[in-house]
């Protein structure tokens, strides 16, 4: 696409000049079946400000584009772009809007920077912003109408009671469109008839670009539309938000194929709207919401680019410190974006971006470091663990509102030479001659709390085909193998002092309920039997409401599917990311809310000094990281606790095991009572103490 108009882009693009300069489109006005006439005209943001609309659509397709007149040329512009401008056009008067397409010169890296840079402002300050969500059909005209009808001020003020704060049980208080008192007096039918409209509508494309984040964030007034349907912003946020589960819920078997990516749209929506109440604070309320660049892209891989580096560049711009963290520069490689972004958060002690870092979130082969994270799309967050709110296993982390950018401070290095990694190279990163470049040759050190090598790994189950009775049988299976094991060990009771089944039952849920509420052994007392007897009869009624209550809490901890059972040397029971092996080790990390898998990597071959034993001088190792873990009874600061009260050293000296021991005193010593712990937590000595872990 930044090609199809090289030929007329250095007369039809003159450069852009002023304090933000843009571009506006005017589109003269004109019936439906006339030819679209346009024309672009320079001018700054502070002259034209409030008297033009901004756009926000889906580019689509590349195929098949439409040629318009733009002045005196002709000009090539994606079939999205040109229907849009068809529905926008009025029969009577022209209009001034901005397009991203069109208003930009593709052609130009430079100056696609330089407006991207901008393109906050542009949105903030048009007079409305327009939601284009493509040709209409018969579902969207039936969720549009629905949309309309529904009291949007009432679930926006919904909306931000259950979003401020962090008690997550206020999303059970909120409204719902699958309870039985939401549409009185409409037949199961017509629900069912209305579901499926409304779920296709969210599936529309422009629900799961990264770039609308910014889009409909950032200007009070937003107009949806699609075909002659129209609703202002608060009525499209309504739509998704009762639709949006109260946690963790299954859908009607009707919609359940489309439940993941539903969810991400709708996910997508809740996130525009915290940000529009962030910005739009007169209008929605007063909220102690705190927008940040690192919450914003957390969660990015969820939403579809053209262009990777698209996913730093969009969802920077929603807030006021973007220039602090990247410059947007699009002949910057992507994979050298994501590894200083992470710089950055390493240099402040920041560690959530490591939920989309490790082996296990990256393609295979490729050029980033481990501990780098990889935001490319993927339609589905596998991998990643849905943390609780008190969960904090390596102790209270730091938000990262303002970024280091002082390379002399960097806690990122350049490895040795010995160590240099093959990596892949792209001819982006081939051409590449900036500073930078030597990131994804680099190495960062966390301290570590906790690490333990894995001794025994479960089974996980493969799906592959519909066949749901084979894969229930095969995790039963694997759950039943998974228990066998247990039996033998020595020990019958776990760390924490639940038995050592029902930690391995809690082990497998998280310790979480449905509700992502932390959970204890009588839970799983409660619940198991009921549970895994209909799990072993093949969970008859599976899309019914009566199904056991356990099983949301199974399906949201991805056991067995896509993530293993895991014990470690010293007896933690966790789980792992399928790719992990015996061998490997779990680890906790200061500052960071979940555990960690580490592979641990060979040491470069050395030439034999004459006079040293083999194995002497041995250098510190470097590990690859491989994702996130759970280990029960490990995942509340217990680490970070236990190391402070006991004086933990790594590989302790006989003599500083025995000191530990003696303060312990069999699990009855002082310091268990202060920290509020009981069980066996003694045993697990050695797997303690302060380290630095290096990680490539």
């Amino acid at each position: 696409m930044d090609k199809w108009n090289s030929e007329i882009a250095t007369s039809l693009y003159k450069p852009l000049e002023g304090d933000l300069p843009i571009r506006l489109l005017i589109i003269h006005p004109g019936k439906f079946d006339e030819p679209l006439k346009t024309e672009l005209i320079p001018t700054t943001l502070d002259e034209c400000q409030g008297s033009y609309d901004a756009t926000s659509y889906t580019w689509g397709s590349p195929e098949n584009p439409e040629l318009i007149n733009c002045g005196d040329s002709q000009l090539w512009v994606q079939r999205n772009a040109f229907n849009m401008m068809l529905d926008l056009r009025r029969p009577d008067e022209p209009r001034k809007v901005w397009i991203d397409a069109i208003c930009i010169n593709q052609c130009s890296f430079d100056e696609r920077a330089a407006q991207v840079a901008i393109m906050h402002y542009i949105y903030r300050r048009a007079g409305a912003t327009w939601v284009w969500l493509g040709p209409p059909d018969e579902h969207s005209s039936a969720a549009m109408k629905y949309a309309a009808t529904l009291d949007a001020k009432k679930y926006v003020r919904e909306f931000s009671y259950c979003e401020c704060g962090s008690n997550w049980s206020r999303f059970v208080e909120k409204s719902y469109f699958f309870d039985t008192s939401f549409n009185p007096g409409m037949e199961a039918s017509q629900v069912r008839e209305l579901v499926l409209a409304i779920v296709t509508f969210l599936n529309r494309q422009w629900f799961s670009r990264v770039w609308i984040q910014q889009e409909a964030s950032l200007c009070e007034n937003v107009q949806v539309i699609c075909g002659p349907d129209s609703v202002d912003w608060d009525s499209l946020f309504a739509l998704a938000w009762v639709l949006c589960p109260k946690y963790t819920e299954t859908w009607p078997d009707y919609v359940h194929e489309q439940l993941s990516r539903t969810i991400n749209n709708i996910q997508a929506v809740r996130i525009i709207q915290k940000a529009r109440h962030y910005h739009f604070q007169d209008v929605y309320g007063k909220t102690d919401i705190a927008l940040s660049f690192e919450g914003l892209v957390d969660s990015v891989s969820r939403y579809e680019a053209t262009n990777p580096r698209d996913r730093i560049y969009a969802m920077g711009n929603i807030i006021a410190d973007t220039a602090q963290w990247f410059e947007v520069d699009y002949r910057v490689p992507w994979e050298i974006l994501y590894a200083d972004v992470a710089r950055r958060f390493i240099d402040v002690d920041a560690f959530r971006f490591l939920k989309n870092a490790g082996r296990v979130r990256q393609e295979a082969d490729t050029a980033l470091p481990s501990w780098a994270p990889d935001y490319r799309y993927k339609e589905e967050s596998e991998y990643m663990i849905s943390t609780a709110t008190l969960w904090k296993a390596g102790g209270s982390s730091h938000p990262a509102f303002i970024p280091s950018t002082r390379a002399s401070s960097s806690k990122v290095n350049l490895l040795p030479k010995g160590r240099k990694r093959q990596i892949p190279m792209s001819d982006d990163l081939k051409n590449f001659k900036g500073a930078n470049k030597s990131l994804l040759q680099s190495f960062t050190s966390f301290r570590c709390l906790m690490s333990d090598e894995i001794v025994y790994t479960g089974d996980f189950v493969e799906i592959e085909n519909a066949d749901l009775g084979a894969n229930i049988a095969r995790i039963v299976e694997s759950i039943k193998k998974d228990i066998e094991y247990i039996g033998g060990l020595q020990d019958s009771t776990y760390i924490n002092g639940d038995t050592v089944l029902d930690a391995f039952k809690l082990t497998l849920i998280m310790s979480c309920d449905a509700q992502q509420e932390i959970v204890r052994s009588d839970y799983v007392k409660a619940h198991w039997d009921e549970w895994f007897k209909w799990y072993e009869q093949g969970c008859p009624g599976y899309w019914d409401a009566g199904i056991p209550e356990m099983n949301h809490a199974f399906e949201s901890s991805g056991a067995a599917k896509t993530f293993r059972f895991a014990i470690t040397k010293h007896g933690y029971f966790c789980l792992v990311p399928r790719i992990v092996q015996i061998g490997d080790e779990i680890a906790i990390f200061q500052s960071y809310e979940l555990a960690v898998v580490l592979r641990r990597l060979p040491p470069p071959p050395a030439p034999q000094k004459q006079g040293r034993k083999p194995g002497q001088d041995t250098p510190d190792p470097y590990f690859e990281l491989l994702g996130d873990a759970y280990v029960h009874g490990m995942i509340e600061n217990e680490a970070r606790c236990i190391n402070d009260e006991f004086n933990c050293k790594y590989q302790p000296t006989q003599a500083q095991l025995d000191k530990m021991l003696k303060a312990s005193d069999g699990g009855r010593g002082e310091p268990w009572s202060t920290l509020d712990l009981s069980g066996q937590y003694e045993r697990i000595f050695e797997t303690l103490g302060p380290r630095t872990v290096r990680l490539v």
